[in-house]
């Protein structure tokens, strides 16, 4: 593993996905009936950090908008409006929790369900506040801005995320997903990432930022295997203009129909292939067993259980884990799985720091 530190404290982070408590209405206003406001369960969100405490996790990831159903809000002409002020309270809020827990959280704005026909979401206005500069400017600095200056450098913010999966808004990568009113382009979204990554590195430069990406198919540069980095500075630069918006690392996702050539699991974190430390931002805690032989491999996969497959990202030296997620794996064996990826990571790091420190104190001596 990697014996130099990720970010702030961290040799790895290890965590898990909440990601939300109540999907798209932990945080907002309801769009049929203003006078309606939703604040966060804090109660449910506790009882997700103990777990995550207890089984020596460092970071968790929730979404904050998601699909924009209740958050931001907007006006008639479609542009957004400025947050009431208790949206900012409430983030604090839960920032605050987490650092009673002794746990950084990385906040993911957006889902590519912003574009899906689901429960309050205008997906005409979110592609305007995607496409349309107008549009994105209201966003930035009516909603983007003003909880970004609220938050600062809280110590419990881990990073600002601001994407989940945005390649699924896309023909290009996700025309088989269903549910879709709208769609974008690739250059669309990294436009706006480049966007609001610069707004953000302007109001509070020492917090770091980073975007969730599918798989490696849109995050590595690999053409060998159809992989294309669309989140390296230039790229995010070329499309948007704004020299401050880039990452300061990656989140990539991994699902099996990715099979072995996409994931983490099997091939090693590669500088030549990807210049930031990457997160494997989401992934399920079960079992992966890939049952034929592929193509262009002459025997077939060893599968790896559950309980290693964290283990199996820090031996391939990735910067980290975050297991997807306490809202969907809700069964005692399935908390059970997830527990066990995170406290095998943790016993691992603990043992390597050890070993790290007695070689140091070994070195100083002779």
């Amino acid at each position: 593993m990697c014996k130099s530190q990720f970010i702030q404290d961290y040799l790895f982070v290890n965590g898990l996905n909440i990601a939300w408590i109540y999907y798209g209405k932990d945080i907002g206003v309801d769009p049929f009936s203003a006078n309606k406001e939703y604040r966060p369960d804090l109660d449910k969100f506790s009882e997700a950090m103990d777990f995550a405490n207890s089984q020596g996790a460092n970071v968790i990831r929730w979404w904050y908008h998601t699909n924009g159903s209740t958050n931001p809000i907007f006006d008639s002409d479609q542009k957004t409006k400025p947050n009431p002020l208790f949206f900012h309270e409430d983030v604090k809020a839960i920032l605050d929790l987490a650092q009673s827990k002794n746990l950084k959280v990385q906040i993911c704005l957006w889902s590519f369900d912003m574009l899906k026909d689901q429960w309050g979401v205008d997906t005409e206005t979110n592609k305007k506040l995607l496409t349309q500069q107008e549009f994105t400017e209201a966003y930035i600095y009516n909603a983007l801005v003003p909880l970004v200056s609220f938050i600062g450098e809280h110590s419990a913010l881990f990073a600002w995320e601001i994407f989940n999966e945005p390649e699924g808004m896309t023909n290009t990568y996700a025309k088989h997903w269903g549910g879709f009113k709208e769609r974008v382009e690739m250059t669309d979204i990294q436009r706006f990432i480049n966007k609001i990554a610069g707004a953000i590195r302007r109001v509070q430069p020492y917090v770091k930022i980073t975007n969730g990406a599918l798989g490696f198919l849109t995050n590595v540069e690999d053409p060998s295997n159809g992989f294309k980095n669309f989140y390296t500075d230039a790229n995010l630069i070329e499309q948007g203009g704004d020299k401050d918006g880039y990452l300061d690392f990656y989140n990539i996702h991994y699902y099996d129909w990715a099979r072995h050539k996409g994931s983490p699991f099997h091939n090693s974190y590669d500088s030549s292939k990807i210049d930031k430390k990457a997160i494997i931002g989401e992934y399920y805690p079960e079992d992966l067993i890939f049952d034929e032989k592929s193509k262009d491999m002459d025997h077939t996969l060893l599968p790896i259980i559950a309980e290693n497959l964290g283990v199996s990202l820090v031996q391939h030296q990735w910067a980290g884990s975050l297991v997807w997620s306490w809202t969907d794996r809700k069964t005692a064996e399935e908390r059970i799985r997830m527990g066990t990826v995170i406290k095998n990571i943790k016993e691992l790091i603990d043992q390597d720091s050890i070993a790290t420190t007695d070689k140091k104190d070994k070195d100083s001596v002779s």
